[in-house]
């Protein structure tokens, strides 16, 4: 009997053995398994707000008929004479004394009708001195409205609605036949303009203006862009200084330097000046869609050269390709962590972050299964 338990116990420990190993390697297999859907699960969205800056660049290039050379374009440069007029009114102005004029009302409570000849005088309780433009015959418990005009010259007569007696009349019937205006006596004083020495200046200054945009719409529409400085002008004005006029002129003759060149390859150049200037590592150059401002520094007839310089706002943003937005920048890192790194960037303004699934506090280890994306705000 002992002998048979004791073989019966040695045969059933293999047995368990084996089950317990390849229990352990299930679960060891169930374990990787889910490591490895965990890992591969495991996803990041980096969604970056940036917003589009302006970006100053000023450059010198030189204009020359084959346009060989690093900082040269291709141009013209010619001289031309340039006829044209332009009309302007004088700023400065003089005070002038007139007579001041308006209406009143003759009211005539009396039962007879009463005439009044051209001149009659009304006054005011103030002392102010007012005429009748004509005679008239106000009615009998009536009222007449007639014209009037002060007695004298002055603003002294620019008075408001008053009343008047007429000091003509006998006192008794003053107060019975009488005068009142509704609204202010006006015109005592005028303003007449006058030519100034500013006046002549700044049309001077405006006329060669002017004259570059008339000398513009005379030259067809065309690929190439134009600049004009007025090399030389002679001029007259129709008018002298201090003297009132109502407008004058100023007409002359200018020489005109035209310098024409091709806007496409001067937005060539300064394509390429503004991507020498900016952080390839984490900026893009977007566009420069304003035309630039460009004036003639210098120019040669004889050679048909001439030397400009130019300003030009030029966009640009953070993007998505660009190195410091790299995946590899986030491997492992936790919210924080990748919130200040992006936040400490140029023309960042905000970053949203998403993680999957979404109860992970890290990004993932693996470079692929992190996403950047940049959206541009206003």
């Amino acid at each position: 009997m002992i002998t048979h338990r004791m073989s019966t116990q040695s045969g059933d420990s293999p047995v368990k053995f084996y089950k317990i190993i390849a229990l352990s390697f299930l679960v060891i297999t169930v374990v990787l398994l889910g490591v490895i859907i965990f890992i591969t699960s495991k996803k990041a969205d980096i969604i970056v707000l940036a917003k589009e800056d302006a970006k100053k660049v000023n450059m010198s290039l030189s204009i020359t008929p084959d346009g060989k050379g690093e900082r040269v374009i291709a141009g013209t440069v010619t001289s031309t004479k340039f006829i044209w007029s332009e009309k302007y009114q004088p700023t400065g102005t003089k005070r002038k004394e007139s007579v001041a004029t308006g209406e009143a009302i003759i009211y005539n409570q009396t039962n007879a009708a009463q005439p009044l000849v051209v001149k009659t005088r009304l006054l005011t309780s103030e002392g102010v001195l007012f005429r009748l433009t004509r005679g008239v015959t106000v009615p009998a418990n009536g009222q007449s409205t007639v014209a009037v005009y002060a007695d004298k010259p002055g603003s002294e007569s620019e008075i408001g609605p008053s009343k008047f007696i007429i000091p003509g009349l006998p006192e008794f019937k003053q107060k019975v036949i009488y005068a009142e205006s509704k609204k202010s006596m006006t015109g005592g004083q005028t303003s007449v303009a006058i030519l100034s020495e500013e006046d002549v200046k700044s049309a001077k200054e405006n006329y060669t203006e002017k004259v570059k945009q008339a000398f513009l719409a005379t030259i067809s529409p065309s690929l190439y862009e134009v600049n004009i400085v007025v090399a030389d002008q002679l001029l007259t004005v129709n008018a002298e200084i201090g003297f009132p006029v109502s407008e004058f002129m100023v007409k002359g003759t200018s020489t005109l330097v035209v310098v024409s060149y091709n806007l496409k390859d001067l937005k060539a150049k300064i394509a390429k000046e503004v991507e020498s200037k900016i952080d390839v590592t984490e900026e893009r150059f977007l566009t420069a869609d304003k035309k630039p401002y460009v004036t003639v520094a210098g120019y040669n007839l004889n050679d048909g050269t001439a030397d400009i310089n130019l300003t030009q706002d030029a966009l640009v943003t953070i993007d998505a390709n660009v190195e410091k937005l790299a995946p590899y920048h986030f491997l492992g890192k936790n919210k924080d962590e990748i919130q200040r790194y992006v936040l400490g960037l140029d023309h960042v303004v905000g970053v949203d972050l998403k993680f999957s699934p979404s109860w992970i506090t890290t990004a993932p280890t693996s470079a692929d299964k992190i996403r950047v994306i940049v959206k541009n705000v206003k």
